[in-house]
């Protein structure tokens, strides 16, 4: 019984200093690095956006899908919500 119990119990510190040291899940990504397409309003302004769900997007009637190239060389800006 003591033999399972100390078995179980470094078991135990080593998942817990495990995870300390090395982190189970990957780094995110930031949106900029995820996606080189970008949600635009055509109508509405110059910024772009990454998330079509933006705040900035709320009253924009018309959306467009183009690439991030393609927006700066139109002189679209990035979002304010999204910086």
């Amino acid at each position: 019984m003591k033999t399972l119990r100390e078995t179980l119990t470094l078991i135990a510190i080593t998942f817990t200093l495990g995870g300390v040291v090395e982190p189970l899940t990957a780094p995110v990504p930031t949106a900029e690095a995820k996606s080189a397409k970008v949600w635009i309003a055509p109508n509405h302004g110059h910024r772009y956006h990454f998330d079509k769900t933006c705040r900035g997007l709320n009253h924009a009637g018309k959306l467009k899908h183009v690439t991030k190239k393609w927006a700066k060389s139109h002189h679209y800006t990035l979002c304010g919500w999204e910086k």
